[in-house]
């Protein structure tokens, strides 16, 4: 009689800790899990700027007011966009 079991959190606990028992034998590999994700993390850390500069930016108008053309001048002073066109 070949009965299905459901999840087992015994069975689950166990085959965690026969696998920590196999890393604590192999230092390589327990070293590269816990040395990879640092070095990631220092390298991805210093290579994403999240200051971005010169975004191309396009406009699109509905309405030429004095407010429309008041954020075109803002958005033209600032450092963040580079506007490449505006249409009306």
């Amino acid at each position: 009689m070949n009965q299905k079991r459901g999840f087992s959190v015994t069975r689950w606990w166990g085959i965690i800790l026969k696998e920590f028992l196999q890393l604590t034998r192999d230092r390589l590999t327990y070293a590269m899990i816990i040395g990879l994700p640092i070095v990631q993390l220092l390298l991805f850390g210093y290579a994403i700027n999240n200051d971005p500069k010169h975004l191309p930016t396009a406009l699109v108008f509905g309405e030429h007011s004095q407010f429309t053309r008041s954020i075109e001048a803002a958005l033209r002073n600032s450092d963040y966009f580079s506007i490449i066109g505006t249409m009306s």
